[in-house]
């Protein structure tokens, strides 16, 4: 079997298998993510492992699933995104701030607290409380969307608690990383860049969202070209996530 007809072979079992396990879910009165989230263990390296069945000889498939799998990611958020009315969303920030700080300030004592209970230092302790602060924005805006609450008051707090969440926690882990390998200080410079860094981001990336994307899209309208603006919106899609990352 040639890498395409493997590859081929492997997404046909991970889409029926994910939306069966989803239509099982939703008969037990629960999400579908969270039957596709269950399935997604069990076919991966932690049980069956699917990428290294017997049948599958390309040593790149894994590599291929991970990629197109942080692609299925970037098109669930850009899809939320579409959903969501970004004033909307800033009359939630009070409760999405507050709401998202407890998010993270529980689940970083909780795990340092296990840790110091189970021996660790306090480096270790401290840096396993922080990897459990962390959520995840595509699953939480899944789930509102299977239940159509995106929109909804309870949901855009939802929603905001996570993002203002994982953005805490990734700067609190940045931090906690940069003085640890080096308790002089000589890398918060490096880290008050990164933050710096990210705050440009978000400016140019509201900036071209306000003015820029509104003009290139009615063009994309107006072009002799098919599916102008559904190409558009892929291509900004992926540059908007090339700069974040």
């Amino acid at each position: 079997m040639t890498p395409f007809l493997q590859l081929a072979t492997v997404l046909a079992i991970i889409i029926f298998a994910a939306k069966f396990s989803g239509w099982l879910s939703t008969r037990l009165g629960q999400p579908s993510v969270l039957g596709e989230l269950l399935i997604g263990v069990l076919l991966g390296p932690s049980l069956l492992n699917i990428t290294q069945l017997g049948f599958v000889s390309d040593t790149h498939l894994t590599e291929t699933i991970a990629q197109l799998g942080e692609l299925g990611v970037l098109m669930l958020m850009f899809l939320a995104g579409m959903e969501l009315n970004i004033r909307d969303l800033l009359r939630s920030s009070r409760v999405a701030v507050l709401s998202g700080s407890l998010g993270v300030v529980l689940p970083v004592l909780m795990g340092w607290g296990l840790g110091r209970l189970f021996g660790m230092d306090n480096n270790a302790s401290l840096f396993l409380g922080l990897t459990l602060g962390a959520t995840s924005v595509s699953i939480s805006a899944q789930t509102l969307m299977e239940l159509k609450m995106l929109r909804s008051r309870v949901g855009l707090g939802l929603l905001g608690a996570a993002v203002f969440d994982d953005i805490l926690v990734i700067l609190l882990l940045s931090g906690f990383v940069a003085v640890v390998t080096n308790p002089s200080g000589g890398n918060l410079l490096q880290l008050l860049g990164i933050f710096v860094r990210m705050l440009l981001y978000l400016a140019l990336s509201v900036g071209v969202g306000l003015w820029v994307l509104p003009k290139l899209a009615r063009k994309s309208l107006s072009l002799p070209i098919s599916q102008g603006a559904l190409s558009l919106s892929i291509i900004v899609m992926l540059l908007y996530a090339l700069g974040a990352e």
